[in-house]
């Protein structure tokens, strides 16, 4: 399950990051086409991954529910609920934008809805998702997108749907303490 989830959330992250490209493919037995574009490509995509998954933000989490930490991500003992923190390299207004933009059906993730709502004070931007795992449970997955100047702190999770009421309200505190290191 946990593979499933890193591979949506992923995903999801991908798809709300640039523009995305085509892929070329070479067949067996032909030399490929070598341009300055792949290599372009290859430099955008992992400084595009370098800044989504750096280290800037900071942000309180119950350790005593998440205590998988890895890094960028914090987990339950089973891996069923899971919160991460990423930094998008566009600004909050741009970021919002394209989300408000996104079809409601996606690699099999269902958006429940996505709303501009005030988070202890903040402004937030806020998506639910679900989605139905291997063994039929739904999972919900809840993103959540901060302004951070010109960049939006975006902060997911995910948790089995019996178990929002055990987990949403841990979630939305670290959402609210969530900030840049600076």
């Amino acid at each position: 399950m946990r593979t499933f989830l890193v591979a949506i959330l992923f995903l999801s992250i991908i798809s709300c990051g640039k523009d995305t490209k085509s892929k070329k493919e070479t067949l067996e037995g032909t030399d490929p086409i070598v341009t300055e574009t792949k290599e372009e490509i290859s430099e955008e995509v992992q400084n595009a991954l370098g800044d989504l998954f750096n280290d800037e933000i900071v942000m309180e989490v119950d350790e005593t529910v998440f205590v998988i930490d890895n890094g960028t991500n914090r987990a339950n003992e089973d891996m069923s609920a899971g919160i991460m923190k990423m930094l998008a390299p566009q600004p909050y207004n741009a970021f919002k934008e394209r989300m408000m933009n996104e079809s409601v059906e996606q690699n099999g993730v269902t958006s429940l809805g996505i709303e501009e709502t005030e988070l202890e004070g903040r402004k937030v931007l806020v998506q639910k998702s679900m989605t139905i795992d291997e063994v039929g449970d739904k999972m919900i997955m809840m993103m959540y997108a901060l302004p951070a100047g010109e960049k939006t702190i975006m902060i997911s999770s995910y948790f089995m749907e019996k178990e929002e009421s055990k987990y949403l309200p841990l979630i939305e505190k670290s959402v609210a303490t969530a900030k840049l290191k600076k």
